[in-house]
């Protein structure tokens, strides 16, 4: 591996003259920048990330936090957060989990900063990395902690589209598919569901599936059994997209229509929900524009500790498709 010190002896310089110009600095001569710079690349030399980060006393690690489930949503946040991260040359450990498991993890892992993705308990979270080292946590997603630095997706109003959409094509009985239950409510596709039902006069129908890592096969199963035992509503809105598709199958196996039958739709705008016989409508959550906000938060708390909170709210899109568009 070629070090700064290699390429000082070859021209004849200091080593310090070679490491001003391979980082910028702009008190280096044009001349001297140039010449160094050619030599750097024709000596195949490669900047080594660990020590300018431990010169800079940070790891150069950064941790998202992503719920512990299996989500194609969530493997989108953490694939377009990564692009990011990476180009910057640092590297993104990602780990699933819950606050409780935080603090074992981040006494194994030394990281400079936490993003997290609709964590629940996030308070405790927050106190476990000011203990630790004062670790920056930037909240992002639909279920934010409002005492940090957040982007938040503002799904409770593109739940109300939803709805809005549902109501304006003359759907009365419009169920809810979700994992959360009335005595746990989060802001976000609950709230704005049974606001909008209320505000129609009309009675909430939840279709309560279990939270799993099978979530599609079990929707499927499950979407089957609640309508020989309850019927088929008008309509479906359902918390994410994999429990969409899942409950899509499942009505096609009972030979329900989908839009004649009944209308679906899902949320968070993966993109299998297009390459099905009947396309998902869907709620479309920005995850680049979100990531791209998150990470910019962080990287401006470490290099400003003493900013004003930083936060920014988001929209979601309502991808209207043939599962919802009438017949």
């Amino acid at each position: 591996m070629v070090t700064q010190e290699q390429i000082a002896r070859k021209l004849g310089v200091s080593r310090q003259l070679v490491a001003f110009a391979l980082a910028g600095y702009p008190q280096v001569a044009q001349a001297s920048r140039e010449r160094i710079l050619a030599a750097a690349q024709e000596m195949g030399y490669r900047p080594n990330p660990h020590a300018r980060a431990l010169r800079r006393q940070r790891t150069g690690i950064i941790a998202l936090f992503i719920p512990n489930q299996i989500s194609t949503h969530y493997s989108h946040v953490a694939r377009e957060l990564n692009r990011l991260v990476r180009r910057e040359r640092q590297e993104l450990i990602i780990s699933e989990m819950d606050a409780a498991e935080a603090r074992q993890t981040l006494s194994n892992v030394p990281v400079d900063g936490v993003i997290a993705v609709d964590i629940p308990g996030q308070a405790t979270m927050h106190r476990q990395l000011l203990a630790a080292r004062a670790i920056p946590l930037v909240s992002m997603g639909a279920a934010c902690f409002g005492e940090t630095d957040a982007v938040q997706v503002d799904l409770q109003a593109g739940a109300s589209q939803v709805m809005a959409h549902f109501l304006d094509a003359g759907h009365r009985r419009i169920a809810h598919a979700t994992f959360v239950h009335e005595d746990q409510p989060q802001p976000g596709r609950w709230l704005g569901y049974r606001e909008a039902m209320k505000k129609a006069g009309l009675k909430p129908e939840f279709i309560y599936y279990p939270l799993t890592q099978q979530l599609r096969p079990v929707t499927r199963q499950f979407i089957q059994d609640y309508i020989r035992q309850h019927g088929c509503p008008e309509a479906i809105f359902c918390h994410s997209d994999d429990a969409a598709l899942g409950i899509y199958r499942g009505l096609c196996d009972l030979k329900v229509r989908v839009p004649q039958d009944v209308a679906l739709a899902g949320c968070d705008g993966i993109e299998d929900t297009e390459y099905l016989e009947c396309p998902l409508t869907t709620l479309v959550q920005p995850v680049e524009e979100m990531c791209a906000a998150a990470w910019k938060f962080l990287a401006d708390r470490l290099e400003h500790p003493e900013l004003e909170k930083q936060s920014l709210i988001l929209q979601p899109r309502l991808e209207i498709r043939e599962s919802s568009a009438g017949v």
